[in-house]
């Protein structure tokens, strides 16, 4: 585990303040993905039984009646051939879940057999496959780690019926509770899962994303027009839409700022530094201030991130200016979720 997670010491003692005697637990379930991969249902467009219906093999959630999932099968024995493929982290971490390789994420090939052996740069096998150069497509995985059928691929994902999102990010939206004709601003938007969820809870509210990458807000136009939904997304640095946009009293706003993503799983590698969770707690703080400027007395705010350091989450919500509602954690080896912070807070009036 050790040459697989390399964290500083001002890393691990902020995760020993949140997990204790359970910290190699958590370190050790950061490494293997959640047993459930979701999809979410988008009852705008379609229903959940008509998508069971088509996808027999998923089954409904205990929480969410939108959300349906499947189990991922494994650990699986993968064997090592003498022909390997070298791919990135990113990489690496989707093939170790049955995704194929792609010219992108490969680093180098070393032998010229047909049967490969996926491997990450730090040395996991991840997948076994077969060499294809079939244009970007490299290596055929035939026996990933752990598998599930490759939801993303699906016609009803591409066609805007169904979305691909975690259960732990489903929380957020509820959590929100949107309202009719409330203007609710997504400071973070991009890809969607959260921003799409609150519409389809409540068509009748005004939902309004930002993102800061034209090639990001592009993408994010067509995901909504697809999915049926009246979502207005816009080009924006978030940290300034009342400056920039002159936006205030808005009912609702929801940040997922970019973080550490220490409770994303799995993880064939990662290494993280004071340094690194420093220069997040900062940036994030800095949408706070935003969030605080465009809403109205009484709003409401939902904060959220995939990582699980204090200084990414309860530091950055420690705010005079907000009061705290709820706080909804989630961690990987008790709940089998990615790690997880979700925050309400209210403006004070």
């Amino acid at each position: 585990m050790a040459e697989r997670l390399e964290y500083d010491e001002f890393v691990i003692d902020d995760l020993k303040k949140i997990y204790g005697s359970y910290l190699n637990e958590f370190l050790r379930s950061i490494l293997i993905p959640n047993s459930r991969l979701y999809i979410r249902v988008n009852t705008i467009k379609t229903s959940v039984e008509k998508v069971l219906k088509e996808l027999n093999f998923l089954q409904m959630d205990e929480d969410f009646e939108e959300a349906l999932y499947i189990r991922l099968k494994g650990p699986n024995k993968v064997v090592e051939h003498d022909t390997k493929v070298i791919v990135d982290k990113k990489t690496a971490e989707s093939v170790m879940m049955g995704a194929n390789v792609y010219k992108p994420g490969v680093k180098k090939i070393v032998g010229h057999g047909k049967e490969v052996s996926v491997i990450s740069e730090n040395g996991v096998i991840v997948a076994e496959g077969e060499i294809v150069n079939q244009g970007n497509l490299i290596v055929k995985v035939t026996n990933p780690l752990y598998y599930a059928p490759p939801l993303a691929d699906l016609d009803l994902v591409k066609e805007g019926y169904v979305i691909l999102q975690g259960k732990a990010s489903m929380y957020v939206a509820h959590l929100l509770d949107p309202k009719p004709n409330e203007i609710i601003i997504d400071m973070t938007a991009f890809p969607g899962g959260k921003l799409t969820h609150i519409y389809q809870l409540e068509p009748k509210s005004k939902v309004i994303g930002f993102d800061h990458t034209k090639k990001k807000v592009e993408e994010l136009r067509e995901k909504v027009r697809k999915m049926h939904m009246n979502i207005e997304v816009y080009l924006a640095d978030s940290r300034y839409l009342y400056e920039d946009y002159g936006i205030r009293d808005v009912d609702k706003v929801i940040i997922d700022p970019p973080c550490s993503a220490l409770g994303i799983r799995p993880k064939v590698y990662d290494k993280k530094t004071k340094e690194d969770i420093l220069n997040f707690y900062y940036y994030q703080k800095q949408f706070i201030n935003s969030a605080y400027k465009i809403l109205k007395k009484g709003g409401t705010l939902v904060y959220s991130t995939c990582t699980v350091t204090s200084w990414e989450n309860e530091k950055v919500i420690e705010d005079e200016r907000f009061e705290i509602e709820e706080i909804v954690r989630f961690h990987p080896h008790v709940h089998d979720l990615t790690g997880f912070f979700i925050a309400k807070l209210v403006k004070k009036k």
